[in-house]
């Protein structure tokens, strides 16, 4: 299917839907009253069993979505990687990607748009927010919080760009779809990942989505410290040998497979220092009393550097 679009400064918003019918209509409305005069909704379909396909048919049928044809079950990373080349070979100026179960407030591409028209025409850009966290009633349990400091050290190891909130510029669409990898942890990680290495990350600190809560989030937020402690430290000890981190340290091997040639220097160095550690109790060292590469909350830091240390990625 290739789209012909020829307005300029279109929005495109790509929407990969899995078995989501209790809120899907929900979402679909609220895409429908955003306030920017000029979107155009791509959806793709990832294998839905329940009565998400025929939600989807009936809104094409009035002309509000586009569907890309294909139902084959790519898991989310795959299935929006899928949607972006899609949208990368028409003339949109920005693409955003939206979650199936959330309620976006009606001026989120405005504000997006907005922010992202002050960075330098040449330049990839990358657009992400805070979240307000709501419950499957819409009723507010709280806010994400802000990353106090954005980079490429950070996005090596975590991921502050969530997916939903998230807009590209035509120049980081471009980029990304020259390198899309085969399999990556998810794709919003994956996107602030190259677009900190060669690109600008604009993050806002006001909140223009309500993320809901439910028990078939494919990945969830929390707020609650006791709530984060608990999946921290699950994640650590049950997940394997330190599944997250191992998954980190495979996606900037790819990233330094895919990027090689063009990586900059300085990236480059930390990089090549984070893939030798897990060999080299050098490098461990060097890593963990540097602050080349951080996340965003000291008790992260202080676990990150012991897994490092102990070689655990």
């Amino acid at each position: 299917m290739t789209l012909v679009v020829s307005k300029p400064n279109k929005v495109t918003v790509l929407l990969s839907t899995y078995n989501g019918s209790k809120f899907l209509q929900q979402q679909l409305n609220s895409l429908y009253e955003q306030t920017y005069p000029n979107i155009r909704i791509l959806v793709r379909d990832d294998g839905s069993s329940d009565s998400t396909r025929s939600i989807l048919e009936n809104e094409q049928l009035s002309g509000r979505i586009d569907i890309l044809r294909g139902y084959e079950n790519l898991g989310p990373a795959l299935s929006f990687f899928k949607l972006l080349h899609n949208a990368a070979l028409t003339e949109t100026e920005y693409v955003a990607f939206c979650d199936q179960d959330d309620v976006w407030h009606p001026h989120k591409i405005e504000h997006a748009v907005s922010a992202l028209l002050v960075v330098a025409d040449n330049c990839p850009a990358l657009f992400c927010s805070r979240l307000e966290i709501v419950d499957e009633q819409l009723n507010h349990i709280g806010f994400t919080n802000t990353p106090r400091k954005v980079g490429f050290g950070n996005a090596l190891v975590e991921n502050i760009a969530t997916g939903c909130t998230m807009v590209l510029n035509r120049k980081a669409v471009e980029l990304i779809c020259k390198h899309l990898p085969s399999k990556v942890l998810m794709h919003d990680w994956w996107c602030y990942l190259v677009l900190s290495c060669f690109g600008e990350i604009v993050f806002d600190s006001n909140a223009n989505i309500k993320y809901r809560q439910h028990g078939n989030n494919t990945i969830g937020a929390t707020v609650n410290i006791f709530d984060e402690l608990k999946r921290k430290m699950h994640r650590f000890i049950y997940s394997g040998r330190g599944l997250l981190w191992l998954q980190a340290w495979l996606q900037a091997s790819v990233f330094l497979n895919m990027f090689e040639n063009g990586i900059p220097l300085s990236q480059r160095l930390v990089l090549n220092k984070f893939i030798a550690a897990k060999s080299s109790l050098w490098c461990r060292v060097q890593l963990v009393l540097s602050k080349e590469i951080w996340r965003q909350k000291w008790f992260d830091n202080l676990v990150l550097r012991l897994i490092i240390f102990i070689n655990r990625i």
